[in-house]
């Protein structure tokens, strides 16, 4: 009964955990981290290239941002260096393993960050893409005061791999 108490508060917090960066533009109705995972697990399904570990890419979609569930969806924004900023997600990461009985979690993780395989820069480009993809939605839905769209393309456009085709191919239409 803890494991499912465990997962029942974890998707409770992930669900409630609004987006910093959509918070910090003045979005009232910001998406959830759970959204966001949600979002970044259906572009992997629909965009995953053959080739690529397709189980592999949700499991980093779904689970990707589950630390923030701990230490809170922290940006570049925010006073905390990137060191102490991984020591805290991993410790949380380590903990919530634990908690879960998934070892695997910790594996998923580390692959993801450190960028160790195809699959884990393909699902880094699709997290960038998935916050692009949503401020369009803002912009589209006059959900902010101003526009989104341009800034978040901008700044993914420049931190993305872009080594898988169907990545490229995207950002070239999303920029015309």
């Amino acid at each position: 009964m803890d494991k499912l108490n465990n997962i029942i508060n974890l998707s409770g917090r992930l669900k409630g955990l609004k987006r910093s960066g959509w918070l910090r533009k003045g979005i009232t109705e910001a998406e959830s981290v759970a959204d966001h995972s949600f979002g970044t697990a259906l572009l992997a399904l629909l965009l995953a290239p053959v080739g690529l570990d397709k189980e592999k890419c949700l499991k980093m979609a779904v689970l990707h941002d589950i630390q923030e569930a701990f230490v809170g969806d922290i940006t570049p924004f925010d006073n905390i260096s990137s060191e102490d900023k991984a020591r805290m997600e991993i410790k949380a990461v380590k903990e919530l393993a634990e908690r879960l009985e998934y070892p695997e979690l910790i594996e998923i993780f580390e692959e993801f960050e450190a960028q160790k395989s195809r699959e884990a820069r393909f699902m880094k480009d699709i997290d960038r893409l998935e916050a692009v993809l949503q401020a369009k939605y803002y912009d589209k839905n006059s959900l902010t005061q101003e526009s989104l769209f341009s800034e978040f393309y901008d700044y993914a456009s420049r931190h993305t791999n872009q080594e898988e085709k169907i990545i490229s191919e995207i950002f070239s239409k999303l920029s015309s």
